[in-house]
């Protein structure tokens, strides 16, 4: 059974960095003969794969979609990943399967669940290049600086350095009167028929796994990885949390023991802002706090089984 009044099903397995989102979901899928779909803003790119935390023998063990299917170089927004992950959606419900959506991106989640009104909001000349002028004169933080006064949660999960992603929200408020971070169809019914699961396990162990994992990246060769990256240095895929701090290491801007301690604090904080996030998401999920695999898996499947048949 894999539509419900029309409504397409799907599951969403979600949770910071390190809450052990990647071993659930192979597990149901497996067990349910599923396939998985990366929710991932950075996994999506090519060769981008110790620091983004893409995990190979998975890949080969089910189906996986929406991962390394552009270059660090490419643009790519959440209305492309809310399109392609709809056809892509289509196709497995048309093969009887129930699509797994896995990862941590919570506004690609937004938008694949919610939809994106600001999809239609669309665009300014004027406004941009009001702003573009504006970031001439001054800086990016600047311009960053006036998106927080009017859009703070945008602002936080935007990069300052980001200045397209930060015209195109402030465009985005001047035109509609309502801050991108809340411009998703929040009073229509859901796209999809779904079932959210919430990783959120205690905070000092999810914390210890974080600072373990970044250590295994460096032994897996997150500095070589980078290395062979230099070259897209300047573009935005570059900015993530694994490769800008090793970039800083390789530029002999900071020593390698402090690039990774840099990688710990900035994934800690970044896990942080994501819990928060679905927090206060309007989304009906499950929240698994002091989420241990051992204890709730079973439970977790047995719900899930539960929701697909």
């Amino acid at each position: 059974m894999v539509q419900t009044n029309g409504l397409k099903k799907i599951v969403i397995i979600a949770g910071p960095t390190g809450s052990g989102k990647t071993a659930l979901s192979l597990k149901c899928a497996q067990k349910l003969d599923c396939e998985i779909i990366g929710c991932d803003s950075m996994q999506i790119y090519r060769r981008m794969n110790i620091g983004t935390g893409k995990v190979p023998k998975s890949l080969q063990i089910v189906p996986h979609h929406m991962i390394d299917i552009v270059e660090p170089n490419d643009e790519f927004s959440v209305n492309e990943y809310v399109k392609q992950t709809s056809e892509i959606i289509d196709e497995i419900t048309k093969r009887k399967k129930v699509p797994i959506i896995v990862g941590g991106t919570g506004l690609y989640i937004m938008g694949l669940v919610k939809g994106l009104d600001y999809a239609g909001a669309g665009k300014s000349n004027t406004i941009r290049n009001k702003y573009l002028k504006l970031l001439s004169e001054t800086s990016p933080e600047y311009i960053h600086g006036i998106l927080k006064n009017t859009d703070k949660e945008s602002a936080d999960r935007i990069n300052p350095n980001d200045t397209k992603r930060i015209i195109r929200a402030l465009e985005i408020f001047e035109l509609t009167g309502i801050p991108k971070s809340q411009s998703f169809t929040a009073s229509k019914p859901p796209l999809y028929d779904y079932a959210m699961i919430v990783l959120s396990p205690d905070r000092q162990i999810l914390y210890a796994n974080i600072n373990n994992r970044v250590l295994e990246m460096i032994d897996e060769g997150l500095v070589e990885e980078v290395r062979s990256l230099q070259h897209y240095r300047n573009c935005q895929s570059m900015q993530a949390i694994g490769y800008k701090e090793i970039l800083a290491y390789l530029n002999g801007d900071i020593k390698l023991d402090e690039a990774v301690e840099r990688i710990q604090i900035n994934s800690r904080h970044y896990a942080k802002r994501q819990l928060t996030y679905f927090r206060r998401a309007d989304l009906q999920a499950t929240m698994y706090e002091n989420y241990i695999p051992e204890n709730d898996d079973d439970n977790i499947l047995s719900d899930i089984e539960k929701f697909i048949l």
